[in-house]
């Protein structure tokens, strides 16, 4: 197809600026726009199509392009004649003018407000790209029932675009036999639709639709969900089953669920009223069993009749696809059929506040950074049978008609308690996609619920495992995968179950004749569901083979994930089976059919000789193999030729070539004369017998034995061709090797020259980079010069104006204030001594403010008036900060925070190391420092840089206009007052959703917290707890912490060395070791940490 199409395009010389409006706006693209036509054109000639139908017609370039390839076909256009998305009125009226002599209609209408397309069905649909994503969407939505093929234009025209369509084909994939998409001037995308999309969605897609039951059944909620999905192992582990209960399943599916709760031995009934989820599900879990306590039924719930009532029944996926005025009658038979002691066991997906509110709101960010998620996320599946979609509340609600006791509860795949035990938020409750309900006639106990959907870990002493297997020993082959059957006993007091996050699972040991491990950790079979104390279970655990065949030990454990091997406290394995590993067969014939091959030596390729070793190998193949064959042929005509016949054998080939006529019959119908001429012609016909029969005795035989000669030339033939065939077969795949090894020779060889390349644009880089990197550091230094001088020039001015008679006068004594009178006659205040903090730059040159006494925040302070005035705060920055390529590799741990944010502040910019990061990304970044020299000297980079107090600068900024807020090794300098007004600013700045990033110093770190007062202008430390407090009542949400710049190994305490001698020295070193790590972890713990949080 795409051959025939691009054949088709590259013959046709088709121009539509033939037909193109003379005063169309756009004029000067119409150069770019004549491959895009041809390439509709070429669409349409190989599409051949008979109807046509255009949403967006404009001035007809497409539908003109459309006719001109298909004159005979019949085409409607649909336009609103809108000034929306570029267009303008009236076009509509050009596409009439150079369509009038084809079968064209146009009809004026907009497609948005349409529920279905005119007309029965169309050969194809154009989609205009002049809508947004929504639009084109609907649009898509209409086409696939109508149209054999869909043309959308514009696919690359945007992001907005481009996602708008393929959400559209993800959710319909099972409707689209192809999709393909053509590069051309904003892109094309081509789908050819299934016969089954015909008429979709008329009268909402009935399942009697007979062309559809395959499809809707396709979509049945276990399709490719394994049982490690976190609904399915929640409504497990709630129902905590055992050999004694009856359990009751409504809407089966094909079975896992019902499976799965019959493994501890519970009787256990599955009903559905699919028959073909039925039938699958008896197909994949009875037909090979003898399962007693398992059963299907398929039948509709409401009229079955059942003749017991259960200890749990289980809805999983039922409740939002009842209809509301069969909801009650369905919850009111579950009512009845449930033991007044039983529980009643359901979850939804999604919630449907998650639809309302929070999907909203994604809608929105995306669309205000230019991307695009669809008006409807559900799948096709949840369109068609979500019908009665709930809220936790109206779950509730419809539980509580029937049942005393219930309780409901959120969650998500991490947390399988969710809600039950920490109070959510409403936002915590729209975000959640899952609602669990356990209802009942009885109290509820809510802390077992959460004991079950959360365990803890194993109690060594409660840990009594025993298990059973059949074999003692096994043959098996090499890297083969298998299953063992063991029983599994829970003697002990302690509840088993795969589940997070430490779940138990079973495992097994390769061991080795000389006790080493081949293979440590295998592969893990889960317990689902739970092993209960005093139950046991049947299991089937997997297991993989070694890869070396030979002797081995197969050790059976069990493993708390995290925690410990059952092995560790018993000092033996569950079980430890003798193993013989054989090689695999499959492996011994592919080692039998590997080709003799010859090296090539990699340090020097010769084309030449590598070409003469292969021809001289196809010689010498060709040389064993000749003789062998001539043997055989010498052999063949030997055998035919010796042969000696058999006289039965003579007789049977004579039948075919003896040419005598025994059955000649001499008679007469002359009455009279009859008997005289019957006498006479036999006395003829044996006389000339007597002469003829030895000569036709002889052709027989002659016949007999050229008969023989010919059947054994044909065998013989016969042979020798079949020794041809073989000969030129086996010498096409000589000629097969002979050109694979030239192809891998020639790939080598390539190979070579791109190493050879790559390693000298390696080296070439690498030397760029240092080059750039001592460029860069002469630069820096270059630039601190130049501030050094100015500052020297500065201060020999100062001491000219001293000179001069102007005043200096300052106070020592305590309590007094210092003063400074300047050439102007002004007085410059200083703190004095009654503890006024002045807070100075920080080691990024961050914000530089006065507090009072009082705490409140006097006007920002330059480093010109520091309180040592000959502190240079950038030399000090360069001294102890670090490179700025070491900060620029630290800040990449925060960078993807900000990816395509186009509004991002960071406060206290310091060198910039940060925007620099940013504007390497794209990222749209500003910075504000109240440290002159550091704000020179970004600028001097180029980066985009203010002068100005951070309290000052976040009242000038628009609210709810910042999408990113970057503050590193700032708030250690700040006091109190000022930090928490600066949250406060912070978060009435920004839009929501987006991320607040504050980096300070790590005061839990004593190694980190003995060097705080390096920088005098450090005031105090901020606790990890108290910034996230104060952080969370600014009004950020998410937060959660982050620790960053980890002491190195080799500065932490060692441990001792590991000892042998005897269990009570293990335990010491162990013991010691234990304290060596909670020492470390005190004094040697990250260094900084970063609160983030989300508006």
């Amino acid at each position: 197809m795409l051959d025939e199409l691009i054949s088709t395009y590259n013959r046709t010389n088709y121009d539509f600026r033939n037909y193109a409006f003379p005063g169309d706006k756009l004029s000067d693209l119409f150069n770019e726009w004549i491959d895009y036509y041809r390439m509709k054109y070429a669409i349409a000639k190989m599409i051949r199509p008979t109807s046509i139908l255009e949403i967006g017609v404009r001035y007809g370039y497409s539908a003109i392009t459309f006719l001109k390839a298909s004159e005979n076909a019949t085409y409607l256009g649909i336009d609103n004649d809108s000034e929306t998305f570029g267009e303008n009125k009236g076009e509509g009226n050009w596409a009439k003018r150079i369509t009038q002599n084809y079968k064209a209609e146009f009809l004026l209408a907009n497609s948005q407000s349409m529920t279905t397309l005119p007309g029965d069905f169309y050969d194809l649909i154009h989609i205009d790209d002049h809508q947004d994503g929504d639009g084109i969407f609907h649009d898509l939505k209409l086409a696939l029932e109508k149209s054999k093929w869909i043309l959308v234009d514009g696919y690359f025209k945007s992001d907005e675009h481009l996602l708008s369509a393929t959400y559209f084909l993800n959710k319909y994939k099972d409707f689209i036999e192809f999709a393909v998409t053509i590069p051309s001037y904003a892109g094309e995308l081509l789908i050819k639709t299934k016969s089954s999309a015909k008429h979709m969605f008329v009268d909402g897609l009935s399942k009697e639709n007979s062309n559809l039951e395959d499809i809707i059944d396709s979509y049945k909620r276990y399709k490719g969900r394994e049982f490690e999905d976190s609904r399915l192992i929640s409504i497990s582990c709630l129902a905590n089953p055992n050999k004694d209960m009856n359990i009751l399943e409504v809407g089966c599916g094909r079975g896992e669920i019902s499976y799965t709760l019959s493994k501890s031995g519970a009787h256990v009934t599955g009903i559905d009223d699919s028959s073909s989820a039925i039938k699958t599900a008896k197909a994949k879990y009875l037909a090979n069993t003898s399962m007693k306590n398992l059963e299907f039924i398929q039948d509709n719930f409401l009229n079955h009749k059942f003749n017991k009532k259960y200890d749990r029944i289980i809805a999983t996926d039922l409740i939002e696809r009842v209809p509301k005025d069969k909801l009650e009658l369905v919850i009111l038979k579950i009512a009845e059929l449930l033991k007044e002691d039983g529980l009643f066991i359901t979850y939804i997906y999604p919630n449907k506040l998650y639809y309302q509110y929070t999907y909203e709101e994604k809608r929105k960010i995306a669309k205000s950074i230019g991307l695009y998620i669809p008006e409807n996320p559900r799948t096709f599946y949840e369109d068609l049978r979500h019908i009665n979609e709930q809220t936790p509340q109206s779950l509730f609600l419809n539980l509580n008609k029937y049942f005393s006791h219930i309780l409901t509860w959120v969650n998500d795949s991490q947390d399988l308690a969710g809600s039950l035990t920490h109070s959510f938020s409403s936002e915590e409750y729209n975000n959640a996609r899952t609602i669990l309900a356990v209802s009942s006639f009885e109290d509820l106990d809510r802390d077992r619920i959460v004991q079950l959907l959360s365990p803890r870990k194993l109690d060594r002493n409660g840990v009594n495992i025993e298990a059973l297997s059949e074999k003692d020993s096994i043959n098996t082959f090499s890297n083969k995968k298998f299953k063992l059957h063991i029983t599994l006993k829970n003697n002990g007091k302690e509840r088993l179950v795969s589940l997070p996050p430490c779940p138990v699972n079973i495992s097994y040991h390769w061991l080795k004749t000389d006790g080493t491990y081949e293979v440590f950790d295998g592969l893990r079979t889960e317990i689902l569901p739970a092993l209960n104390p005093n139950e046991q279970r049947d299991l089937q655990v997997d297991i993989v083979a070694p890869q070396e065949h030979g002797e081995y030990k197969l050790q059976i454990d069990l493993v708390q994930e995290g925690c410990f091997w059952l092995q560790e406290i018993t000092n033996k394995p569950l079980l430890n089976i003798s193993a013989k590993v054989e090689q695999n067969p499959d492996e011994c014939r592919s080692e039998e059919s590997k080709v003799n091959t010859f090296e090539i030596k990699d340090d020097e390729i010769n084309v030449e000789e590598i070409m003469e070793k292969i021809r001289e190998n196809i010689r010498e193949r060709k040389e064993k193999d000749d003789p062998k064959n001539i043997e055989e042929v010498e052999h063949v005509f030997s055998e035919a030729s010796s042969n000696v016949r058999c006289p039965q054998e003579s007789e049977v080939i004579n039948s075919d070539y003896d040419i005598r006529n025994d059955n000649y019959s001499i008679s007469s119908h002359r009455p009279f004369f009859g008997t005289f001429l019957t006498k006479g012609r036999k006395l003829v016909h044996g006389e000339i017998r007597r002469y003829v029969d030895p000569v036709f005795q002889k052709q027989s035989q002659l016949n007999y034995n050229l008969a023989g000669v010919l059947s054994d030339a044909k065998e013989t033939a016969d042979s020798c061709s079949n020794k041809v065939e073989k000969l030129k077969l086996e010498i096409e795949q000589l000629e097969d090797e002979n050109k694979l090894l030239k192809s891998k020779v020639e790939q080598l060889s390539s190979e070579t020259e791109k190493l050879k390349s790559e390693v000298v644009g390696s080296i070439k880089k690498e030397v760029e980079s240092i080059v750039s990197t001592v460029n860069l550091d002469l630069e820096n230094k270059a630039w601190l010069n130049r501030v050094l001088e100015s500052k020297i020039q500065k201060g020999l001015g100062n001491q000219e104006t001293d000179t001069s008679g102007k005043a200096n006068t300052q106070t020592n004594a305590p309590g007094k204030t210092n003063a400074q009178i300047n050439s102007s006659g002004r007085t410059n205040a200083q703190n004095n001594s009654f503890g006024k903090a002045n807070a100075q730059n920080n080691s990024s040159g961050k914000a530089n403010t006065q507090i009072t006494a009082s705490g409140n925040t006097n006007t920002p302070v330059t480093a010109s008036v520091n309180t040592d005035p000959q502190l240079n705060y950038y030399v000090f920055e360069e001294r102890f900060r670090g490179s700025r390529e070491n900060i620029l590799q630290h800040h990449k741990n925060f960078i993807g925070y900000f990816e395509n944010c186009t509004n991002v502040l960071d406060i206290g910019c310091g060198r910039g190391e940060f925007l620099e990061l940013a504007k390497q990304q794209n990222i749209n970044a500003r910075g504000i420092d109240v440290d002159e020299d550091m704000i020179n000297f970004c600028k001097s980079k180029g980066l985009n840089v203010e002068l100005k107090d951070a309290i000052k600068a976040l009242e000038e900024i628009k609210d709810k206009s910042l999408d990113g807020i970057f503050i590193s090794q700032v708030v250690e300098h700040l006091n109190p007052r000022y930090l928490v007004n600066m949250l406060n600013l912070c978060n009435k700045k920004m839009k929501y959703g987006f991320y607040i990033i504050l980096e300070t110093v790590n005061p839990l770190s004593l190694f980190s917290f003995a060097n705080f007062y390096v920088d005098l202008s450090h005031v105090k430390p901020v606790h990890p707890e108290t910034l996230k407090f104060l952080v969370s009542t600014a009004g950020f949400r998410d937060i959660e912490t982050k620790f960053s710049s980890p002491i190195p190994p080799d500065m932490k305490l060692k441990k001792l060395p590991s000892l042998e001698d005897t269990d009570q020295n293990k335990s010491m070193i162990e013991i010691s070791n234990q304290n060596i790590d909670m020492i470390n972890e005190a004094l040697y713990g990250a260094q900084d940490y970063a609160i983030i949080g989300k508006k």
